[in-house]
């Protein structure tokens, strides 16, 4: 289950009001553990969380889908 945010910013911030909810370590302490789940980019600029395990509005229920494309970066080293 992913939510798809237009920005990392975005999908960062939620991730992170997760891991206030959470308890993460970074929350509590200073240091550890921030967010929930990492960002990832998606093939149309978008950024994915993957969210099976957070806790959802009902406007993030309806907005939740099964899957989606990762971008993927060549590393330089490629003969791609």
């Amino acid at each position: 289950m992913f939510l798809i945010y237009e920005t990392e910013e975005e999908a960062l911030n939620r991730s992170e009001a997760e891991g206030i909810r959470l308890g993460l370590s970074f929350h509590i302490n200073g240091t550890g553990s921030r967010y929930a789940t990492p960002a990832v980019e998606t093939t149309d600029g978008k950024f994915a969380l993957d969210v099976e395990d957070y806790e959802l509005t009902d406007d993030e229920l309806s907005s939740v889908v099964a899957s989606f494309n990762q971008k993927t970066i060549t590393p330089p080293w490629s003969d791609e």
